[in-house]
C-alpha cells in the first residue's frame, strides 16, 4: 500500500469524533510508517468499503 497514492483527486473535508485511543494509534502508525494520518484514514476507509460492498447496495455473489 505504500506505493499507492491516496488523496490525489478532488478532496473534501470530513470531521468526525472517534475514540482518543484511535487517534493515538493513528499518530503512532503515521510516525512509524511515514504515511500521513489522512492517507492512513483513506486506506482504512477504502479497505472497509471493499469488505462491505453490501452497505453500498452492491450484491457480490461469491461461490
Amino acid at each position: 500500500m505504500k506505493t499507492q497514492e491516496h488523496n490525489k483527486t478532488e478532496l473534501k473535508e470530513l470531521t468526525v469524533k472517534i475514540e482518543a485511543k484511535l487517534i493515538q494509534d493513528l499518530e503512532t502508525m503515521s510516525s512509524n510508517s511515514g504515511l500521513s494520518m489522512e492517507d492512513l484514514v483513506a486506506i482504512a476507509i477504502k479497505r472497509f468499503r471493499s469488505s462491505h460492498a453490501d452497505y453500498m447496495g452492491i450484491d457480490l455473489d461469491y461461490p
